[in-house]
């Protein structure tokens, strides 16, 4: 019985042979669903790393958006408005707030 080998005559296979073939399938797949899974795991294990040296953090003249979070929706909506009026890129600066 040779498992590798490419059947000529598939009504000649015994139940045995089939099964066989079956589990070596099986394998290939769980192998193969092993080699995706460690290659996404070792590259999110270097994206955490990257992401841990590159934190980024709002300037001091900023600190509204690390207390306020009502600043950050209005200043999300204000640029939202201006791209949808004028078409153009928008970049926020700073935020400031205005007391009454």
């Amino acid at each position: 019985m040779n498992v590798l080998a490419v059947w000529s005559d598939w009504s000649s296979m015994t139940v045995v042979d089939a099964l066989l073939v079956a589990v070596i399938a099986i394998f290939i797949v769980f192998l193969v669903l092993a080699i995706i899974i460690f290659i996404t795991w070792s590259m999110q294990k270097g994206m955490e790393k990257f992401d841990a040296s590159t934190n980024i953090l709002p300037k001091e003249e900023n600190k509204i958006l690390s207390e306020d979070q009502n600043a950050v929706v209005a200043a999300l909506v204000a640029s939202m408005e201006f791209y949808r009026e004028t078409g153009k890129e928008v970049r926020i600066v700073s935020i400031k707030r205005i007391e009454d």
